[in-house]
């Protein structure tokens, strides 16, 4: 992959549309857009986005997007290749949302840091060594202060585009979104299940305006913003009683 940021405050919007409508603006977009560099290194069109989720006992910070909680925040640890050894990188990030604008900070480490056993232990250490620097005092309280604890694994095949003239303003496609139970960064279920197996997950970032040449898109694509979710609508697969069924493919 190629180098990550540790700091992001951008705009961010989403629309929710049928495989077969992405697969047709996809090409309209490249009159526009390059490829992503992440997604050149693989070889493919895509590349694989993986997270693992945390949460309170009483599942907090989904009740705070379902309760429309205007700043909000959560926290997930996330991958780009399967954890096959000690040394994988993870990006441990806080994600926090204001409206359209989102602000995330994260720190790497190996997935050796991350399992139960020691990931508190590594962010103890971690500030131990490096007393002021206050994203880490936040995560370490945010942590400890709503008791989170991984919840559900959420992976999918990102389709992603950087612009030709604004190289800040980037449009990402999410295919193929399952989700699984999970504890613990060693200890994800197999057991996965479909998101949203008719559609994809689009994504605009930026951080002035949209460009008219979107716009204009979004009106012939007849494109609808849509306040989508993914880890709230990966729990609800996970506890049924949760899932109202309101991202149905038509």
């Amino acid at each position: 992959m190629a180098k990550s940021k540790l700091h992001f405050q951008r705009f961010e919007i989403k629309y929710y549309l049928p495989k077969s409508k992405a697969d047709k603006l996809i090409p309209a977009l490249l009159n526009h857009l390059n490829w992503d560099q992440n997604v050149i290194e693989t070889g493919r069109d895509y590349y694989n986005v993986n997270s693992l989720y945390f949460d309170s006992p009483d599942y907090g910070c989904f009740w705070d997007k379902e309760a429309g909680v205007k700043d909000r925040k959560k926290l997930r640890m996330r991958y780009y290749q399967p954890v096959t050894s000690d040394d994988v990188q993870v990006f441990v990030e806080i994600k926090r949302k204001k409206n359209a604008l989102v602000v995330k900070d994260r720190i790497k480490l190996e997935a050796k840091d991350c399992t139960s056993r020691t990931f508190d232990l590594t962010l103890k250490n971690l500030y131990h060594n490096n007393p002021e620097d206050d994203f880490l005092k936040e995560l370490i309280w945010f942590k400890n202060r709503n008791a989170l604890r991984p919840v559900i694994f959420i992976t999918y095949k990102r389709k992603a585009f950087v612009g030709k003239k604004d190289k800040q303003f980037r449009v990402t496609f999410d295919y193929d979104i399952m989700t699984s139970p999970a504890k613990d960064l060693n200890n994800i279920s197999t057991n996965f299940r479909p998101v949203y197996p008719g559609g994809v997950v689009l994504e605009l970032k930026f951080n002035n305006i949209l460009p008219a040449w979107f716009h204009r898109l979004i009106q012939k694509y007849q494109l609808n913003q849509l306040a989508y979710s993914k880890y709230c609508n990966s729990l609800r697969k996970i506890i049924p009683q949760l899932d109202d069924n309101n991202y149905l493919v038509n």
